[in-house]
């Protein structure tokens, strides 16, 4: 298979896929078919439907999760 994108050759990889409910962020390691040349993803439809799945616990927060680190946003202060 090539991409669609851009027509190179696409490569099987795991890869850190993203599901965001509201400020809530989970990182989902998953396969995925990645394009060499343009970084493109294609996923098979049960990545997809996992993905899925997964924000919807996330938003009825049915998942035992492990914080891994905070995210803070920098206010501007009147110091600048």
């Amino acid at each position: 298979m090539k991409c669609v994108i851009c027509g190179s050759e696409i490569k099987e990889k795991e890869v850190w896929e993203e599901v965001r409910e509201n400020n809530n962020h989970l990182l989902v390691k998953v396969k995925a078919e990645v394009c060499l040349n343009c970084g493109e993803r294609y996923y098979a439809s049960g990545v997809v439907d996992k993905l899925v799945d997964l924000k919807e616990n996330l938003r009825k927060r049915h998942l035992k999760l492990h914080e891994i680190g905070k995210v803070y946003e920098l206010i501007k202060s009147s110091k600048s």
